[in-house]
């Protein structure tokens, strides 16, 4: 008995010891992890850059290879919800794979292969990190990832010095007033705050300490002024959809209420004051401009610092049960809900609103938004995208079982669209539905509402704290869910990783009796993923490598090093020896070089790796126009016409 005694006393501290750090391991992994990787993905452009997104999806394969080796991922315990969704994307995967055979660019659908499988190491890790209070951390982590990001963005408005010089308003001076760093992309920057806000506001209400819910909702009035510096009205709308998913689905729609007007009364503050200072809206570097800039910071400190304090003595109150409780029974309160919506539509009715809502279709189908300052919120224009639309729905059309080809849009829009430049549909369900037909859709429709579903069917089983934060992801997935019809958010890596993580979480949610409580082949489980993780990395890393190969050599053209550009650009082409850009990029570097007949020889092999790249055709022709064929330069340039005739450049 004492030598037992013995071993407790010294095994019991090591076992303390393990717990803690276990604990530990697991709160990185569900919190730490979300707010890393939003961060990082944030200040790197969004995680757009090719290079940038197939790094993390390579790092996310090897954490899944590595700890489903060591035994470290608790693959088994995932439930079948979770393997529905996991094997929902690697069907979309393997179906854009398969796009390949059918495709006009290899190139373009190997590189979408990538996109879809960074992802999917992304969901697959969040998927095998989840557990017991996972989505709590994983709201708190995302939440928290996009305030930093959110903030580093207003900072670089309101004091421009402390950041690096804009690219893009020196190409396209019209985005000059539209906030955009560092995520490059205006509408992308409102879209990462509509998810971002719902979170906060969940914090806010739910945390379990005061100091997180201080912090966390004087964070949104910083959030919405970043959100208004955009001028981004899809993301105003994406926002609006956020708050109305929350409260609609929130346990306490009038605790919540509290926080949420605190928060706007501050939100609408600070935009009225910045809506005061034109030069500032507008994006100037002017002097006056410049003063503004630090006004608005200094307002903005003091608004929500402001903010914090109201919401420090909401949460106390909370805690100590101050106040009055008022408690609205279920059935008055849905009766009020729906009396107030008959109301509310019978006045819209017999105020005109059928022929509002027919003049505002009118209206976004026509003309682009000519206003650059906080006026683009007055119009309704779409800028376009109901073209977009129209030539993404007859893309589909012409292949409406398989589609044109992932990646291929672009191609499709220049033979058959109404002119300019356009890479995407502005809209991840009619790209789909363009580039990998119905099949494409349905996959990713149906992973885009499972989380709503599973979310859905374990709303009222949940106790109240859990239902809180339940509703906060899914009006997050819901803003992600609604920008994702809208524009190309799909491809700015960091906002599908957001939805993705958060999906995660929802589907990790403690299971109910319904479900399967073990997966019902452990090894099958323990053997898909390893392998999957494999057959994921290789699919980034080949147009990861070609794609570095091609900039390598481009870094060597700048640096005069024609030979090393020569050599780095025939090693992207044995990466890739389907693509087109490692030919290209072989034969502007042998046109530098001199040797045109060589330079001509490898575009006229771009061509026939990508014969509807009208690029490959135009660059030939001045190649053919400078090796002396003349006849073939200009074969080669009505090609190139043929592929692009509404562009300016043939005009």
């Amino acid at each position: 008995q004492a030598h037992l005694a013995h071993r407790r006393q010294w095994a019991e501290p090591a076992v303390a010891a393990s717990r803690l750090t276990a604990g530990f391991g697991t709160w990185l992994g569900q919190a730490g992890l979300p707010f890393l990787l939003i961060a990082y993905l944030g200040l790197r452009g969004g995680g757009y850059d090719a290079i940038v997104r197939s790094e993390v999806g390579v790092a996310a394969w090897w954490i899944v290879l590595l700890g489903a080796g060591v035994g470290a991922l608790p693959l088994a315990r995932l439930s079948r919800p979770a393997w529905l969704a996991l094997g929902l994307m690697a069907t979309f995967a393997a179906w854009t794979g398969l796009g390949v055979a059918w495709s006009e660019s290899a190139e373009r659908s190997v590189a979408e292969l990538g996109r879809v499988a960074t992802l999917l190491g992304v969901f697959a890790l969040a998927l095998a990190l989840q557990g017991r209070d996972g989505l709590r951390r994983m709201v708190g982590g995302l939440g928290a990832g996009i305030a930093l990001v959110a903030g580093i963005a207003l900072l670089s408005r309101l004091h421009p010095a402390w950041f690096p010089e804009l690219e893009a308003p020196q190409f396209l001076p019209e985005t000059q007033a539209r906030l955009h760093y560092p995520l490059n992309y205006w509408n992308g920057l409102a879209t990462f705050t509509a998810i971002g806000v719902p979170l906060l506001l969940v914090l806010a209400t739910v945390a379990r300490r005061v100091v997180t819910r201080a912090l966390a909702l004087a964070a949104v009035p910083a959030l919405v002024l970043t959100a208004f510096f955009t001028l981004s009205r899809g993301g105003a709308i994406e926002l609006a959809i956020a708050v109305a998913v929350l409260f609609a689905l929130h346990p306490r729609r009038l605790g919540l209420l509290g926080p949420a007007l605190v928060a706007g009364i501050g939100s609408a503050i600070l935009i009225a004051a910045a809506s005061q200072r034109d030069p500032l809206v507008d994006g100037l570097t002017t002097p006056t401009a410049l003063a503004q800039g630090d006004e608005m910071l200094a307002m903005t400190l003091v608004v929500c610092a402001g903010v914090g304090l109201v919401a420090t003595a909401l949460a106390l109150a909370d805690r100590y049960e101050l106040g009055p409780r008022i408690r609205i029974a279920r059935r008055p309160a849905a009766l009020a809900t729906v009396t107030g919506a008959v109301v509310a539509l019978t006045i819209a009715l017999a105020a005109g609103l059928p022929g509002f809502a027919s003049d505002t279709w009118d209206e976004f189908k026509g003309s682009s938004v000519t206003a650059t300052g906080a006026e683009r919120f007055e119009s309704v224009s779409g800028n376009g995208r109901y073209e977009y639309w129209q030539t993404a729905v007859e893309a589909g059309k012409s292949e409406p079982l398989v589609g044109i080809g992932p990646g291929t849009y672009e191609y499709f829009w220049a033979r058959e669209g109404t002119g300019g430049f356009v890479r995407d549909a502005h809209s991840l369900y009619l790209e789909t539905f363009a580039e990998l037909g119905l099949v494409g859709l349905a996959l990713i429709v149906a992973l885009i509402v499972v989380p709503f579903a599973v979310g859905a069917r374990r709303l009222f089983a949940l106790d109240r704290e859990n239902r809180t934060v339940l509703a906060g992801a899914l009006a997050a997935c819901a803003a992600f869910a609604a920008a994702a019809a809208i524009d190309w958010s799909w491809e700015l890596t960091v906002l599908p990783v957001a939805f993705l993580l958060l999906a995660a979480a929802v589907i990790g949610l403690p299971r109910l009796a319904a479900d399967d409580q073990r997966a019902r082949r452990p090894l099958a489980g323990r053997l898909a993923l390893p392998v999957l993780a494999v057959a994921g990395a290789i699919a980034i890393a080949i147009p990861m490598a070609g794609a570095g190969a091609v900039r390598d050599s481009q870094s060597e053209v700048r640096a005069q090093d024609l030979g090393g550009a020569l050599a780095e650009a025939r090693t992207a082409a044995d990466i890739e020896p389907y693509a087109a850009s490692p030919s290209l990029q072989e034969a502007l570097v042998l046109e530098l070089r001199g040797e045109t007949g060589a330079a001509a020889a490898a575009a006229r092999t771009a061509t026939e790796e990508e014969p509807t790249n009208w690029r490959t055709w135009l660059v030939l022709s001045r190649l053919e126009a400078r090796a002396g064929n003349a006849e073939a330069s200009v074969a080669a340039y009505r090609e190139a016409r043929s592929l692009n005739p509404r562009s300016s450049l043939f005009q």
